[in-house]
């Protein structure tokens, strides 16, 4: 079970550092993946910090997780993915639900479920 545990902590961090990467290098390629886009330089800064922010310090809290023994910071990557699903949640609760919401609300579920039972997991190890 520890090896299930493990390998989901590996690919959400690998996700979690692709888009953390392309947030900084490549923010107008991020928005084209996310479906957005910047009206204006500061908006691509913004693209780059909040995205890479928010990506890398999951990835972040995988590589504790992995290689410093410190399972409990799988919660907050966990909490980061389970309010950005609420968030899509309100969304379509009050704009209606766009076409193609599916695939990030299914990634974004995935992902709390994986680094859940990551957390869950590694700490008993």
């Amino acid at each position: 079970m520890i090896w299930i545990a493990r390998i989901c902590v590996v690919l959400a961090g690998l996700f979690s550092l692709a888009m953390g990467v392309m947030a900084f290098v490549s923010p107008e390629q991020l928005g084209a993946a996310l479906g957005i886009s910047a009206l204006s330089p500061i908006g691509v800064n913004s693209m780059r910090a909040d995205f890479g922010s928010f990506f890398l310090a999951s990835f972040i809290a995988c590589a504790l997780a992995l290689f410093a023994g410190r399972a409990s910071w799988l919660w907050g990557a966990a909490a980061l993915y389970a309010i950005a699903v609420i968030g899509r949640f309100v969304g379509i609760l009050v704009d209606g639900a766009p076409e193609g919401i599916a695939q990030p609300v299914i990634i974004e579920l995935l992902l709390v479920a994986m680094l859940s039972f990551g957390a869950r997991t590694l700490a008993r190890d």
